[in-house]
């Protein structure tokens, strides 16, 4: 009896084990991501070691209306882009990681990316808003017909969007985190995330 016990006792552990580890373990980049800048984020960022990136400066913040939403900012640029971002919610409401980005059009309009990946859901949404320049603080246009029409008036493809997006998300972020994490994952294999993307049928 005390041997079926103790078996017993050895297999209940076993799976409390599987289930507590397994489910933690990160399904694609974006996790990865996710994961181990929230293991660090108020110590030593791990974002930290990334050529060029700068964690905001008032960060570990003990201020409730920051303390769970850390972000940093490139301030080594690649050429024509501008305002690249890492923002994450590890508090209330939707948890996840966004990478946003600018570039200026040879127009007076900017265009603004955001690539939000959404960690319960498990789908990165990419998204496009457009400021108009001179901007003033706080007034963008995100009216998906208004930004196809800045898009048709100003020639610009559903293509070079995606274009960009590879440039800054894949090329940059991504390929940046990848040389500074062992990753499973690679800018060309996100691993297990549905992507929805805006402009996709436009």
């Amino acid at each position: 009896m005390k041997k079926i016990l103790g078996v017993l006792t050895i297999v209940v552990l076993l799976v409390s084990v599987y289930f507590y580890f397994f489910p933690k373990q990160p399904k694609n980049i974006f996790d990865e991501i996710y994961q181990e800048t929230e293991k660090t984020y108020r110590s030593n960022n791990v974002l930290r070691h990334i050529d060029g990136f700068k964690i905001r400066p008032d960060w570990p913040s003990d201020d409730p209306n920051i303390s769970y939403t850390p972000f940093g900012k490139y301030e080594t640029l690649t050429k024509g882009y501008s305002d690249i971002t890492i923002n994450f919610n590890f508090g209330e409401g939707i948890k996840g990681v966004s990478i946003r980005f600018e570039r200026k059009t040879n127009s007076n309009i900017t265009l603004w990316y955001s690539a939000h990946y959404n960690l319960q859901k498990k789908v990165l949404k990419k998204k496009l808003a457009i400021f108009e320049e001179p901007r003033k603080p706080g007034q963008f246009i995100d009216d998906e017909e208004k930004v196809r029409e800045y898009l048709r008036k100003n020639n610009i493809s559903k293509e070079e969007l995606e274009k960009d997006f590879d440039e800054i998300v894949n090329q940059k972020v991504l390929k940046d985190w990848c040389t500074i994490y062992d990753s499973k994952y690679s800018p060309s294999n996100y691993g297990d995330v549905k992507i929805e993307t805006q402009w996709e049928n436009w």
